[in-house]
This record gives C-alpha cells, sequence and structure tokens, in this order.
C-alpha cells in the first residue's frame, strides 16, 4: 500500500507521532505533502485543551531520516495531484489539513483516511471536544474514508474513551490522539483486507467554535458531565 500524508509545513505533533506510529506498525510511507501556514480567522478560545509542546520534531528532518519524500505544496492544487498520480498512491492520511477538495481525493486510487475526534455524524466540524460535553456526548474518535462534505464520506470505525472524575480537557485531548493512532493502523489493515464501509446518511450536527458563553456553560457542566460518563 502506498501512502501520501497530508500536514503542515512546520513541527506538529500529531504528525509526528502518526509517522512514527505508522513506521512501527510496518507501513511505508511514499511522500508528504505539506502546506504553509495561512492566517486562519477563528475566534481564540479562552479555554485550552492541547498541550503546549516544547520539542517536537520538524517534519521535513524526520522525512530526511527515513528517505521519504517531502513536498512542500497547497493542498488544494494541481500540483498535489500530479504529484499523487505520479507515485500512484492508494491512499492519503489526514495527519494536519484543511477541507480536502474532490479532486484531490479521486486522484488516490483508495482514498484519502481521516481520524475526525467526535463521533460522525453527531459532532462534526470544530471543537469537537467541548460539543460532546455540551451536547451530553460521548468522548469517541471516527475514522472514515472522507468526501467533500466536511467529516462525511465512507465510516470505517467509531471508538470511545473512558473518562475519570479527575480529569482535565487536556487528559481527554491526550486520550483521544492515542485512539486517533490506534484506529488509524485499524483502519489501514482493514483497507487492504478490501472491507466494505458505510457512507454516512445523515448530515447530523456541524459546529463551529464556542462562544464565550458556550465556554461558560461548559465549565458549569464539565464536572457533571465527567461523573455520568465515569459511570458508564
Amino acid at each position: 500500500m502506498k501512502i501520501g500524508i497530508f500536514t503542515y509545513n512546520f513541527p506538529h505533533y500529531k504528525t509526528q507521532q502518526g509517522i512514527y506510529k505508522l513506521l512501527l506498525s510496518q507501513f511505508n510511507i511514499t511522500a508528504i505533502f505539506a502546506a504553509n501556514p495561512v492566517e486562519l480567522n477563528f475566534p481564540k478560545s479562552k479555554i485550552r485543551v492541547s498541550p503546549k509542546y516544547t520539542n517536537i520534531s520538524n517534519t521535513l528532518e524526520i522525512s530526511k531520516i527515513f528517505s521519504i519524500n517531502y513536498h512542500v505544496v497547497k493542498h488544494n492544487s494541481k500540483d498535489t495531484i500530479d504529484l499523487v498520480k505520479s507515485y500512484n498512491l492508494d491512499i492519503g492520511i489526514i495527519l494536519g489539513a484543511r477541507i480536502i477538495s474532490q479532486s484531490v481525493i479521486d486522484s488516490f486510487n483508495i482514498g484519502i483516511l481521516n481520524m475526525h475526534p467526535g463521533i460522525i455524524p453527531l459532532n462534526r466540524g470544530l471543537d469537537n471536544l467541548k460539543w460532546a460535553i455540551l451536547d451530553n456526548l460521548k468522548q469517541g474518535v471516527t475514522s472514515h474514508l472522507i468526501s467533500n462534505e466536511i467529516d462525511k464520506g465512507k465510516i470505517i470505525d467509531i471508538q470511545t474513551i473512558e473518562l475519570w472524575e479527575d480529569d482535565t480537557l487536556i487528559d481527554i485531548h491526550i486520550r483521544l490522539q492515542e485512539l486517533e493512532l490506534k484506529m488509524m493502523i485499524e483502519a489501514l489493515e482493514k483497507i487492504k483486507l478490501g472491507k466494505e464501509f458505510y457512507d454516512v446518511s445523515s448530515n447530523g450536527v456541524y459546529h463551529t467554535s464556542l462562544t464565550d458563553l458556550e465556554e461558560e456553560k461548559l465549565i458549569a457542566s464539565f464536572d457533571s458531565y465527567k461523573k455520568k460518563y465515569s459511570s458508564l
């Protein structure tokens, strides 16, 4: 199976861990497609869920060590499509990307795999960990082959994580990331076996970033949410 990775052209924790997980699981990575940073207009959250990592390896340096072809390209571009076709890639994996166009998806023999930190279609879009708390949903991850509709496509698997009453938001975030990487390998194994997957039949709920008021509600409900799901 010939694999291409979508990521950013700067040190990125999920990319680093994803590459290591793939290599340790004996999957070869043919190419990395790294997009330069762009300025985003999302409102800045007052509640942080991600750790402040301080020692992340540069993806370019990782690619040199493991002899992986590294390309700095816009993900939704003819250059990317031409590169995918020239390498005859079977599958792409999103370890850092924005919305991928249908023409790029179609350039892969199989498609593009994503691990979404929420249960699709109930929890699509942004701030999934936080919305799961506000909407009283389990914390989980969905592996899926993407379509041009945000957080839809063909569902491969859905798994949930355990919660404990002393969890912080950062604890939950880390546990979700660990599950994403585990499910990435499981999804690739299922794809190799040629298993059939089902399309998302419902639009579900698409979320944007939380407002200040919604974040206040999250803080107020967090302890009761953990108590409920840690007892299941």
